[in-house]
């Protein structure tokens, strides 16, 4: 049996990552009801370790580095329950999106220009994921071996904790010290899945439709060819060519419509990502610059910096990609052969058609920030100015 793009290692570690924040479609009823249980674990992991970062940043206010610190902690945890919460709400719309991307783009067979372009989607695809998993996961396992360096030589009443919690309690002493490591490290690594498995998802999803409007573009491009060397189509062939063409125009009317589905899912989701993210990728830089003296905070600061510049980067490129790729549609009908076609009837009908196809691929196919502004390579660049514009005026307020 040939292998579906739903059987990529990309496609499957999506779903993975997905699964584990409790937001995926199953088949059966355990699998749902198991589903369910996961995604509120996931919002009670998520609330107590955002419970835990306010709490140390209020403890925090008067030391500006340690407060900045706190704050990226709290941003970061914040945006991934931010997430969990959109996807738990719009969890109907979100399978909807599933079970149709399994049906017509992963678990279907394609022809042999099909299956390439697949392939190329699915090895992007895989990079695109894997290299954010591994900078999510490096930027977490510096959380978890940061105490096991700092407290080397240290009495049990000094060790410290990934984050610092505020109890009446001896959280420095065994076993609370234990049992309240093992829980921030679980709740951590949560916030960790959730923070980038939705961005993932999306990543996933642009490339596949990318691959989508490439195979459309072959099809539309092609719909006047044929078998023979003939100059001039038959009756017949006219009526073939036509009917190829109508499949390509449902087809196209099927990718905007289930990209309005994405969208919709997406809109606030982005929006949020956008306002924070700036505020982030600044608090980022400035840990960087300001860190001095210590290799294994420097070390953590850079990596932060380039796991948060580098997932952004990805997730405006894969969306640019996508309005590119629509966009590229109009290039196709532009190439039709039109003028194979015998019947003058049948020729201006279909060059009448051809460039309403050309003028609605003018209007790419975009994801929204909040519904009100298309998400592209620009918006990359905007976050990055508006951050290093943060970053000065913090600079400039410390040295003050």
């Amino acid at each position: 049996m040939t292998p579906t793009p739903g059987d990529s290692m990309a496609v499957r570690l999506t779903a993975f990552f997905m699964r584990c924040s409790g937001i995926w479609a199953e088949d059966t009823v355990l699998g749902q009801r198991i589903m369910s249980h996961v995604t509120s674990y996931s919002i009670c992991s998520l609330l107590f370790a955002f419970t835990v970062t306010t709490n140390d940043l209020y403890h925090c206010f008067g030391d500006f580095g340690k407060a900045a610190y706190c704050a990226l902690n709290v941003s970061i945890v914040g945006m991934a329950l931010y997430k969990q919460i959109i996807f738990a709400t719009q969890r109907k719309l979100f399978l909807d999106i599933i079970s149709y991307a399994k049906k017509n783009y992963w678990y279907r067979s394609y022809d042999d220009y099909g299956v390439r372009v697949m392939k190329q989607c699915a090895t992007r695809s895989g990079v695109i994921i894997i290299a954010s998993v591994v900078l999510c996961h490096a930027t977490l396992i510096f959380y978890y071996i940061k105490p096991l360096i700092v407290n080397q030589g240290k009495n049990e009443s000094d060790r410290v904790l990934p984050f610092k919690i505020w109890l009446d309690l001896p959280v420095t002493m065994t076993p609370w010290y234990e049992i309240l490591y093992v829980v921030e490290v679980i709740s951590a690594y949560h916030c960790c899945i959730c923070y980038f498995c939705f961005d993932n998802f999306l990543c996933q999803i642009n490339i596949t439709l990318v691959g989508q409007f490439m195979i459309l573009q072959e099809e539309l491009r092609n719909i006047c060819d044929r078998s023979d060397d003939s100059s001039k189509a038959t009756p017949m062939d006219e009526i073939c060519i036509y009917l190829r063409f109508k499949k390509c125009i449902i087809k196209h009317q099927d990718l905007i419509n289930f990209i309005e589905l994405v969208k919709e899912l997406y809109k606030n989701t982005i929006l949020g990502m956008v306002l924070v993210l700036s505020i982030l990728i600044c608090l980022e830089l400035f840990l960087l610059i300001t860190t001095s003296g210590e290799l294994f905070t420097e070390m953590h600061s850079f990596v932060n910096v380039c796991s948060g510049i580098v997932q952004l980067f990805l997730f405006m490129l894969t969306c640019n990609d996508l309005a590119e790729a629509s966009v590229e549609l109009s290039h196709a009908a532009y190439d039709v052969k039109w003028f194979f076609l015998r019947s003058g009837v049948w020729k201006k009908q279909l060059v009448h058609d051809l460039a309403t196809v050309i003028r609605r691929s003018q209007k790419p196919c975009n994801l929204a920030v909040g519904g009100f502004s298309s998400v592209s390579l620009q918006t990359f660049t905007s976050i990055c100015n508006t951050s290093f514009s943060y970053l000065a005026l913090m600079r400039q307020t410390v040295n003050d």
